[in-house]
């Protein structure tokens, strides 16, 4: 029994639409929640007094450790709306949160991969606790030049441990490269929102899109 589809001009008119409505409809739900989440950021930075001493009176030379400013950490977190384009096979919408400054750099992941810091010695809660020097073959035991081989380790220990992205179901797992202080931390705090929106973006399109097209059939 052969079929005939009528409308078949107005289907090609609305697959086009929904690239541009998705879109533009994505956009407008995360671009709030994004800023929030640069304006959360920015609540999270420690102050001045907050961390150690010495790297808050740091020199800040170029080419030196840099010194610790709060203010300069928060004016280093901000939020971009990024690349949102619409192109032939798609669209493209691209909007992050960065955290730009150097010593807000490091506040945010440092112990990241190291807990402990980078210290030749580790810390062993035996009996009232001992510190036992690491494997021969531990990267903390190369080129380790600090007068003070417990440096790393006070540093890190001085700052809150970084925090984990939550497990999000249908969500691809978050690495050890989004734990953090700052804007991680933030992310972690809101990204569901964000998921939340771009779904209930792309079901608002295909509700617009059933509505705006028929099809019919006949026999």
């Amino acid at each position: 029994m052969p079929v005939e589809v009528v409308g078949i001009k107005d289907v090609l008119k609305g697959l086009e639409f929904i690239d541009e409505d998705m879109r533009i409809r994505i956009r407008t739900a995360i671009d709030p929640i994004m800023r929030g989440v640069a304006f959360k950021a920015k609540g999270f930075v420690a102050a001045n007094t907050d961390v150690l001493s010495g790297w808050a009176r740091a020199s800040g030379n170029p080419g030196t450790f840099p010194k610790y400013d709060a203010s300069v950490v928060r004016g280093g977190i901000g939020y971009n709306p990024g690349e949102n384009k619409t192109f032939r096979n798609g669209f493209k919408v691209s909007n992050y949160v960065y955290n730009a400054s150097r010593p807000g750099a490091i506040y945010e992941v440092a112990g990241r991969l190291n807990p402990q810091g980078r210290a030749p010695f580790t810390f062993k809660h035996e009996g009232s606790g001992t510190y036992v020097k690491k494997s021969a073959r531990s990267k903390a035991l190369d080129y380790y030049d600090s007068n003070n081989p417990f440096a790393s380790q006070q540093f890190v220990g001085a700052l809150e441990p970084v925090t984990k992205q939550p497990k999000i179901k249908d969500i691809r797992g978050a690495g050890r490269k989004t734990q953090g202080r700052l804007i991680y931390k933030a992310w972690a705090q809101d990204s569901t929102k964000v998921y939340d929106a771009i779904l209930k973006a792309i079901n608002a399109t295909a509700i617009q899109f059933n509505k705006a097209t028929e099809i019919k059939k006949a026999a």
